[in-house]
């Protein structure tokens, strides 16, 4: 307790939720619900932690927590290999934090805060919480970090709106880069021709063309809750994904056990937005229900099988453009990376900024 404040730590998202965690999330925090923090804990075969700090009785600050090695696959979710990629992909302000410290590798292991996901990691805070808890919180995360043996701590994707959480990780002599820029489309009107009106004229032409060559076609598309039954060809489906961007160890294991995970604990607010060709699966979209908001959160498809077809625009835009009315959604969150595709297709920016300290 310092200054009024209790900070709790938790070594289970339920029991985070107990402590009330819910109250803090918001419409854009699905990342950071406690079932979606179970799935990862199930899934991610690493250590996480929960904070939670109270004042008067009065949650005001929440912060998930994930050990991160060199044996970690995250490419994009990993202190050391983030500041590579985004050095190499000449990303403002990378070039130079990485020149700072040399070899990155000295950063690891390294405590990921704000959630193991890619875009908008941040501290939960409640409306009226100050900088005061702010930097309370990220003290006992620095404090925990070292204790687990960490040399350092890691923010991986602060998005430029999180001024409070910025300001406080400045003051705390945290160094920072640009990591992304973070995709959402907010969808006009009802369906799939609405949206595709609301585009510029040359590109609605584009993806007018688009969707009437998925109709000409043989494939079934559709959007059905996620099926266990499925979960193994999603996987060899995502590896291909992968493959294609360069990937070419990944386990398609990992990808079955975030996907059976996600099943057993989501229930239908795990969508899957596909293509059947001759009756299998080419194409798939994960999209995560909360509220209002869609998450499109992993794909996969068989380019063999796909050809020509533009199965990653219609299952991951066009398709969902035509559901989301009647799934009460005027939102689709689409993450970070493909930059230009996204935008091509409608989405604004946001962009999102690593934060990392080297403990001493």
């Amino acid at each position: 307790m310092t200054d009024g404040m209790v900070i709790d730590q938790w070594r289970t998202p339920e029991e985070a939720r107990a402590a009330g965690w819910a109250a803090l999330v918001g419409g854009e925090d699905f990342f950071l619900t406690p079932d979606w923090m179970r799935v990862l804990q199930d899934s991610a075969g690493a250590w996480m932690g929960y904070l939670t700090a109270t004042e008067d009785a009065r949650l005001v600050a929440a912060l998930a927590m994930v050990l991160a090695d060199r044996g970690s696959p995250w490419a994009l979710g990993r202190t050391d290999l983030l500041i590579r990629h985004c050095a190499r992909e000449g990303m403002t302000g990378a070039g130079d934090v990485l020149a700072g410290f040399g070899d990155p590798d000295r950063l690891m292991p390294s405590m990921m805060c704000g959630g193991r996901h890619l875009g908008r990691t941040r501290l939960l805070l409640h409306p009226d919480a100050t900088a005061q808890s702010a930097h309370r919180l990220v003290e006992q995360a620095e404090r925990t970090a070292a204790l687990h043996g960490c040399r350092s701590v890691c923010f991986p994707y602060v998005d430029a709106s999180d001024r409070l959480q910025r300001e406080v990780l400045r003051e705390r002599g945290y160094t920072s880069h640009v990591s992304g820029e973070f995709a959402t489309l907010t969808l006009p009107g009802e369906g799939f021709m609405d949206y595709a009106m609301a585009l510029p004229s040359r590109r609605s032409r584009r993806v007018r063309a688009e969707r009437r060559r998925i109709e000409a076609s043989d494939a079934v598309i559709g959007l059905e809750p996620l099926d266990p039954a499925e979960v193994p060809r999603l996987a060899a489906l995502e590896t291909q994904l992968f493959a294609k961007y360069g990937m070419t160890g990944w386990d398609p294991r990992r990808s079955e056990a975030v996907l059976y995970a996600a099943a057993e604990r989501l229930g239908d607010r795990a969508l899957v937005s596909k293509a059947v060709l001759d009756g299998r699966i080419v194409g798939f979209g994960l999209v995560l229900a909360h509220g209002g908001d869609w998450f499109a959160h992993r794909a996969g498809f068989d380019y063999a099988a796909q050809g020509a077809l533009p199965l990653y625009y219609e299952l991951l835009y066009y398709t969902l453009a035509d559901h989301a009315g009647r799934h009460g959604v005027k939102t689709v969150h689409y993450g970070i990376g493909s930059t230009d595709a996204k935008v091509s297709r409608g989405c604004a920016l946001s962009t999102q900024y690593l934060y990392v300290k080297e403990l001493g």
